[in-house]
């Protein structure tokens, strides 16, 4: 995917996967994903519970063919997918045939949307206390997000 060496907190994996941070945190505990095994420092402190790009790749797997596939031959799944990482197309079982490049596409445009959004937002001691701002403005991604989520279109956004 050519974005392995990036770390992803769960949100982030939640966010660029399409999966419910809940989900993403029991696929931890699960063991169905494995955390990066040191702590590694971010913006804004240390993530304990991060997760490569591979990671993101099973997770949105092992969710998209839940439906389709027992735990057993989704795990013959990732074994398929860690014997040949670049194939396409991946075999799970006699009569299904899982597109890899296609989930691997998906992820990427997912990932420049965050780095994207991580770009235009900011913090500096002083403005705003701190808090996450759209970079050379005051204005809180807090309350942005906030009238999002009211229900507020984008000229009501740009009027507040």
């Amino acid at each position: 995917m050519g974005t392995l060496a990036r770390i992803y907190t769960p949100a982030e994996a939640a966010a660029v996967s399409g999966i419910g941070i809940k989900a993403v945190h029991n696929a931890i505990d699960k063991r169905i994903v494995d955390t990066v095994p040191s702590t590694a420092r971010r913006i804004g402190g240390v993530v304990r519970r991060a997760l490569t790009g591979e990671d993101l790749l099973r997770l949105k797997l092992w969710y998209g063919v839940g439906a389709t596939l027992p735990a057993d031959r989704r795990y013959r799944l990732f074994e398929e997918i860690k014997a040949a990482p670049r194939a396409k197309t991946v075999r799970a079982d006699d009569l299904l045939i899982v597109d890899v490049a296609e989930a691997r596409k998906q992820l990427k445009a997912r990932i420049v949307d965050l780095d994207e959004a991580e770009a235009a937002i900011g913090r500096v001691k002083g403005v705003m206390g701190g808090e996450p701002v759209f970079k050379g403005t005051r204005i809180p991604v807090r309350m942005i997000t906030t009238m999002l989520a009211q229900g507020a279109d984008e000229a009501e956004v740009l009027e507040g």
